[in-house]
Parts: structure tokens; sequence; C-alpha cells
């Protein structure tokens, strides 16, 4: 029996539960709308209002890159049938279209890419704890951990449901943020319409505001019926890129040259409070934004996990409970360990990590895969559409060079600046 019959099977008997269209855009938006979400006022605080031609030109690309890679992974399942839906992810279409080495090698990259996402999601959600409730950092940043690791044995469609709700803590979010900035307006904030030279920083950024590409796969797999995959990646992009631009804007408009690495850290002012009104949104902006980047923690921790051969409900079952248990818990120690020690340098991970990271998972590699499954399925791409392959392609890696020099440079430079260097 296929895998496609064995699923239908499951489903009538009620042991497997798919996500609908809205369900699975909810587990998107959450993977896309993460952790950089508060850090984009701060790439427009770097290049100005013109920071947003650069924000376009990074939703549009990861938004062709997520439908290539949907239509790279149901040609990948034609081509071999018998291959488990669940078990199809990046690492396995590489494996397709270039080999076993590829297989290991992109397996170990994406987890990388996702587990330092996850490392910065750690830090925002202990600084915007500490915020609300006045804890140091570091014993927050230890419990989120130790919470998000015991999110992972949560259903997807239970994390639908915390995807659900992270949607509406970042439309109170929103809200918090235009009111602190209409009470608490900054005296004489410089704004600058474009800084050229500082754009490949924030493109940067902003590329590392959609490092949830590689939990694509994941969340597709437990859809109740894939074909619907594009709607879904089409209602997560047109909400992601919007909420994007507005809350960079905002957050620049409002605060201009003094928008900090976190935008939250902006809207507390100094107690007493001018209006009381203010510092109540403020706290209640740093809430809800902690619970968001919570939700998201099993969504981008599982494909990591899974890298190593601890990710899916297969796997659980043929290596044992307690070697599960031992492989998370080791897993939230690394976590939490690293995410206590680079608490202080997050713009610089959020840049390098996008100029080189998230750039290959989410633009080179979904191109790569998509003309090698063509390849292998003995099909022929045609001159336009082999064009604008080969343009994402030479962007890509243009990008990830320049991308990565800039991100390194100014690194060095705030540090030298700071005394660490």
């Amino acid at each position: 029996m296929g895998y496609a019959d064995e699923g239908t099977a499951l489903l009538a008997q009620g042991k497997v539960h798919g996500t609908n269209v809205q369900q699975t855009a909810n587990n998107m938006i959450n993977c896309f709308i993460g952790a950089g979400i508060l850090t984009v006022p701060y790439a427009f605080r770097l290049a100005g209002y013109g920071a947003v031609l650069g924000l376009v030109l990074v939703a549009v690309l990861n938004w062709i890159t997520s439908l290539l890679l949907g239509k790279a992974l149901d040609k990948a399942a034609k081509l071999q049938p018998e291959q488990p839906l669940s078990s199809w992810d990046l690492p396995a279409l590489g494996r397709v279209c270039f080999g076993k080495v590829a297989e290991h090698a992109i397996a170990w990259v994406f987890a990388l890419e996702l587990w330092f996402a996850l490392e910065t999601f750690i830090v925002l959600t202990g600084i915007n704890v500490s915020i609300v409730t006045g804890a140091p950092r570091t014993p927050v940043i230890i419990i989120a951990g130790i919470l998000g690791t015991l999110s992972l044995s949560l259903p997807m469609d239970v994390i639908a449901g915390f995807s659900f709700l992270s949607v509406w803590c970042m439309f109170g979010g929103l809200v918090a943020l235009f009111v602190c900035g209409t009470l608490s307006p900054q005296t004489s904030p410089k704004h600058v319409l474009l800084e050229v030279r500082a754009l490949p920083s924030s493109i940067g950024m902003f590329l590392y505001c959609f490092s949830g590409l590689p939990c694509l796969p994941n969340i597709r797999a437990s859809m109740q019926n894939t074909s619907y995959y594009s709607y879904a990646v089409h209602l997560s992009f047109a909400f992601a890129a919007t909420y994007y631009a507005v809350v960079g804007l905002a957050g620049y408009h409002f605060y201009a040259e003094n928008t900090s690495e976190s935008f939250t850290q902006n809207l507390m002012p100094a107690w007493p409070a001018p209006h009381g009104l203010s510092y109540g949104f403020g706290l209640l902006s740093a809430a809800l934004f902690a619970a968001k980047l919570q939700a998201g923690f099993p969504l981008y921790a599982a494909p990591v996990l899974r890298a190593a051969g601890f990710g899916s409900e297969r796997e659980e079952c043929s290596r044992g409970r307690r070697e599960v248990f031992v492989a998370r818990f080791l897993f939230a120690a690394v976590s939490v360990a690293f995410a206590v020690l680079a608490q202080d340098a997050l713009d610089a991970v959020a840049e390098l990590m996008g100029s080189f990271l998230t750039n290959f998972t989410s633009i080179i590699f979904p191109v790569m895969a998509y003309v090698g499954i063509c390849h292998a399925a003995g099909e022929r791409i045609g001159i336009a559409r082999g064009i604008g392959l080969l343009t994402l392609g030479l962007f890509g890696v243009g990008f990830g060079i320049v991308g990565t020099f800039s991100a390194f440079r100014r690194f060095m430079a705030e540090e030298v600046a700071v005394g660490r260097l």
C-alpha cells in the first residue's frame, strides 16, 4: 500500500489530524514573523525609510522560492512514492537531487540556521519577559529554553492553535507600538531617506526575518491536503510582508536614530512615566511579543532535532522515548547556554545569519533543488524560466558574499567602538 493510501486510511480512522489551509498559514506566519520582528525597526534605522525597498525585495524572493520548494517536493514525491510524506524535508530533497553527501551537508546547514534563529527567540523572550517582570534576563532565558523544549511534545494542530494566538499577539504589539510612539514622541528625531551603504546590512536582517523557510516542508507534511500549500504560502507572505513593513516604518518614524535592537525596549519610558498609558502599553507589548516568540519555539526546534534523527514520531518509536528525552535535554542545555552567552550580540547574529545561512537555505538551495529535481525527472525548464532561476541563484550567491562581508565589517566596527577589540 502506498503512503498516500496509508495516510488516507489513518485519517479515516482518526489517528492523523492534518491542518487546514488557515491553520497551515498560521504556522507559516508564526515561522516567518519570528524573532526578526523586533529587529526590523533597527534595520530601518540603519538604512532609513528606503529600507522598505530591501524588505519588498527579500519578501518577493522568499515567496518565489517557497513556491519553488513546494513544487520540488511534489516532483520528488512522484519520483519516490514509497517515501512517507512526513519524511520529506530539505535534506531528503537534497539526496534526490544531488546524492547522499549533499543530504548530510544540507541537513547540518539548515539545522544550524534554524538553531541560530532559535537562539534569538530565546534571548528576545528573555529581554521582553525581563521588561515585564523586572527579573534578570539569564534565569528567564533558561526557563524559556526549558518550556520550549517541553512544547516539542505537542501535536501540530495544537501548535497551530498557539500560532493563531500569536497572530493576535502581533496585532496587540503593533497597537502598543503606535500608542507608545504617539504618547511619548522623541525630541527632534533625525530620519534618513536612504543610506545606500547600510542597505546590505538591512537586507541581511530582512533575510533573517524569513529564516523560517526550512520549516515549510515540516508544516506542509502536516497538511490535510498538500495541494493547497501554495494558497497557504500566498496568505502567509501577504500578511508577513505587510506586517514587517508597517512595524519597521512605524518604529523608525517614532524612534529614529534611537531605535534599539529590540524595539520593545524603546516602548518603556523611565519610571515614573510621563504617561501611565504609555507605560502600560509598553508592558503589554513586551508580554505579547514574549508569548509570540515562545509559541514559535517548537516550529523551529523540531526540524533541528530531526536533522539529528530525533524529530518525527516514527523516529521516536524506533529509538525509544528515553533516548529522545535525553536528546531533547541535551538540546535544551546547549541552546540555553549559547543564548546566555550571546544575549548581547543580537544584531550581529541576525545580520551574519541572514547574509550567509538564511540566504543559502531560503534562496540558493530552493533554486538548486528545483533545477535538480526537474533534471532528475527528465523535465525541460525552458528559456524564460531558466533565466529567472539563474537570476535568483546569482543574486543569492552575490549577496551571500557582499552581505557577509558587510555584516562582518559592521560587527568588527561595533566591537572596536565598545572596546572589546
